[in-house]
């Protein structure tokens, strides 16, 4: 039985708004984006199918954690509608997505991305987390490259480990990992190159 659905109404004008809404999102790290150009595949939230819709190909390694791996709906969409390959083991994948639901269980020491080496630091792992909310719950500070002064943003319900990683990431740089946290139809990039600190309690 084929779960094949519906991805964007015009691929190209729509690939196209998405990309430029999640460059303005990597290119200003904080700032919420809305990515509605279509639903998404299985139980992936929309964002994410629109994050691999507008950047990823038959070229693309991708990572997928163990929820939406099982997800038939899901990988069959991603195959048909991107051409990528959702076999990547996690050093080798370009993209890597982790559920809302794989992500409470997740440990700290599970996850070993690329993080990029000195000749090539860009070939890192980009990381699109789906959480509950972007705009209430774990709350930080960014700063760095886009940011004027300081920005807050808010990312949910995130297990603390990876609030540490968060907050340990600006120490790598030029190494790290690119993060795209998507909830619903919204996503929010926090690149490599952003300085990150837990917000203080008021």
């Amino acid at each position: 039985m084929s779960h094949i659905t519906s991805a964007f109404k015009d691929a190209v004008h729509d690939s196209q708004a998405c990309f430029r809404r999640l460059l303005t999102a990597m290119s200003e790290p904080g700032r919420v984006v809305e990515l509605d150009r279509c639903h998404g595949f299985g139980e992936m939230m929309p964002a994410t199918s629109q994050v691999l819709l507008a950047m990823a190909d038959n070229s693309t390694p991708l990572w997928l954690s163990a929820h939406l791996q099982q997800d038939a709906a899901a990988v069959e969409n991603i195959h048909f509608h991107t051409g990528a390959s959702t076999s990547a083991v996690e050093s080798n994948a370009a993209f890597a997505v982790i559920s809302q639901q794989d992500l409470q269980q997740m440990e700290q020491q599970a996850l070993s991305f690329n993080e990029g080496d000195e000749e090539y630091p860009d070939r890192s792992t980009t990381v699109i987390i789906e959480t509950d909310s972007v705009d209430s719950g774990a709350s930080f500070v960014l700063s760095g490259p886009g940011i004027k002064d300081h920005t807050q943003v808010q990312l949910g319900s995130l297990p603390a480990w990876l609030q540490v990683r968060l907050c340990e990431q600006a120490e790598q740089f030029p190494l790290g990992l690119d993060f795209i946290f998507v909830s619903g139809q919204q996503a929010v990039a926090i690149p490599r190159s952003t300085s990150v600190e837990v917000a203080p309690c008021m």
